[in-house]
């Protein structure tokens, strides 16, 4: 009997919600933390963003979600692939290390909030590889993980804080 309930090939909103909800909750401690500490993760990011909800509704759920997923997920899976024989059972360590680190640097607002995107890049890794081994669509599935993650924080940040 197949462990695995869903049927290879569709997606997995299970792995989706979990994903999301351990990158935004893991966002919103590490900004508690960085707030008591009377700390600004954002570095510059309020002076490089949109001011408009429709812009930054454009930039975060549009924008972000597939361009990063290709940038920071898919490429390095691809790259890391090629060493896939050499690695053998370290393969999806060097790849979820590898694609996290893509993602947190490419999230340079500060240093601050290059660490605290370190871990939504491992969920976000990690998602692309469980949906790759289980051969559903990988792409997709990481992409809306980000999109769940980015629309929460858009709304906790516009209607919440303001910002």
């Amino acid at each position: 009997m197949d462990a695995n309930p869903m049927p290879r090939g569709r997606i997995d909103f299970r792995l989706i919600i979990i994903s999301a909800f351990i990158s935004i909750l893991y966002t919103l401690l590490i900004s508690a933390l960085f707030s008591v500490m009377q700390q600004d993760i954002n570095g510059d990011m309020g002076q490089r963003m949109p001011k408009s909800l429709i812009e930054r509704f454009c930039l975060a759920i549009l924008l972000a979600p597939p361009l990063e997923t290709l940038i920071c997920q898919a490429l390095p899976y691809a790259v890391v692939s090629i060493f896939r024989d050499r690695l053998q059972q370290w393969f999806q360590h060097v790849y979820i290390i590898t694609a996290a680190l893509f993602f947190a640097f490419g999230h340079t607002y500060s240093s601050g909030y290059v660490l605290a995107m370190y871990v939504p890049g491992i969920v976000l890794a990690y998602s692309y590889s469980r949906s790759k081994d289980q051969n559903r669509p990988a792409f997709v599935t990481t992409m809306l993980v980000h999109l769940l993650h980015n629309g929460i924080a858009l709304l906790w940040n516009y209607y919440l804080t303001g910002v």
